[in-house]
């Protein structure tokens, strides 16, 4: 019985970090779709200011270079995350093999 409840402990401790550490990273994931958006604003302010034909190609250029850099935050974001919830799932009799 005292194995049960110290697995429901183990259970309990592990949901409580994996939200924590979901809530993290939506928070992240937060602040990054509205830094995104005000590039894209941003960009859309540039486009409508350009003068000629070569300034919106650079501006363009520079909004994708913006725009793949924030997909690699994301996908960091991602990774980040999985590796914390490999570290809070992983089973004590792994931890204590590796």
């Amino acid at each position: 019985m005292t194995e049960v409840r110290e697995m429901g402990r183990s259970y309990m401790k592990a949901a409580g970090a994996a939200s924590a550490a979901l809530a993290e990273h939506n928070r992240k994931n937060m602040q990054l779709f509205g830094a995104s958006a005000l590039r894209s604003f941003e960009y859309l302010t540039g486009l409508a200011r350009a003068k000629t034909g070569m300034d919106a190609i650079e501006l363009s250029g520079a909004h994708c270079r913006n725009q793949l850099n924030a997909i690699g935050d994301f996908t960091d974001g991602l990774v980040d995350l999985a590796r914390k919830m490999r570290s809070i799932c992983i089973v004590p009799s792994e931890r204590e093999g590796a």
